[in-house]
């Protein structure tokens, strides 16, 4: 922002008046028949430049040089702040979490919030979608037990997967090929309007099929890209020129993986009890 970029430049106005009043002083000193070597010398250093010997600590070059180091720490220390004062620590990717576990009247026995991380892979993603080579697709919500049984199961895999659609992807890839027990309707909500916080929403449910509990969450993605497929997580050849829209529709050449993940307090579920969960993506 304008104003973070305008803090960024004040230590250095401060440093360029100091120098202009120190030559200001000298300039004026030689105006009025002094030498430039008659200004007074600087505490602890005699008029020869050696260490002064008596009066007061004795100032050394490598004190100097010490306190100059500091001064320009302290500076970028300065730069580093943005315009409320806080020291920037980077930018932040942050999943928010809330599982809901309601009984099939609507009343609600388990609620969970909580912050996930960003899976090793997800840069990768990230950057694609910065870079025009990853355009994205669909994404999943998957939700598992740590130890002991997960609330879904199917005859292949244990646990229970969110998604828009059985009939693109990740829905193909997590259902059918991987077998995991699904249900659909995953909806996707995003806020850019005015000045943010700008946000993506991914939201769903899904009905427990059996007694267990939730403790690892993840979000998937689906992407197109240009991909040789000639060596695991070889990266895109060419920008992707295909739409948002043509990719969802896209059942071939696509890129799936996790984007976010957590390991959380086992959330318990019954058989029959419906799971909500709502994924709030946002940076900072």
């Amino acid at each position: 922002m304008i104003t973070n970029s305008a803090s960024h430049f004040r230590p250095y106005r401060f440093l360029a008046a100091a120098l202009v009043a120190s030559l200001g002083l000298v300039l004026s000193q030689t105006a009025s028949g002094q030498s430039a070597a008659s200004v007074a010398t600087p505490p602890g250093i005699s008029a020869t430049g050696t260490p002064a010997t008596s009066g007061g600590s004795v100032s050394t070059p490598a004190a100097h040089d010490q306190a100059a180091r500091s001064s320009i720490a302290t500076a970028k220390m300065e730069n580093s702040k943005g315009a409320s004062g806080a020291i920037n620590q980077g930018i932040k990717m942050h999943g928010h979490w809330v599982i809901d576990v309601k009984n099939p009247d609507g009343t609600i026995v388990q609620h969970r919030d909580f912050e996930n991380s960003l899976e090793a892979g997800a840069p990768q993603f990230l950057i694609g979608l910065m870079s025009g080579y990853f355009v994205p697709g669909d994404y999943a919500i998957e939700l598992q037990a740590e130890t002991g049984s997960s609330p879904c199961s199917s005859s292949l895999q244990p646990g229970c997967v969110i998604v828009r659609s059985l009939t693109t992807n990740p829905g193909i890839v997590y259902c059918e090929s991987y077998g995991y027990y699904c249900g659909t309707g995953l909806t996707y909500t995003y806020n850019l309007a005015g000045t943010g916080p700008y946000s993506m929403v991914l939201a769903g449910s899904i009905t427990a099929n059996q007694a267990g509990t939730i403790g690892q969450v993840n979000t998937a993605y689906n992407s197109c890209a240009n991909i040789a497929f000639t060596s695991i997580n070889a990266p895109p050849t060419t920008v992707e020129t295909s739409s948002p829209a043509s990719c969802v529709a896209n059942t071939t050449t696509n890129w799936e993986g996790p984007l976010s993940s957590a390991t959380i307090t086992s959330v318990p579920v019954a058989s029959g009890q419906i799971i909500q969960v709502t994924v709030t993506i946002t940076f900072s």
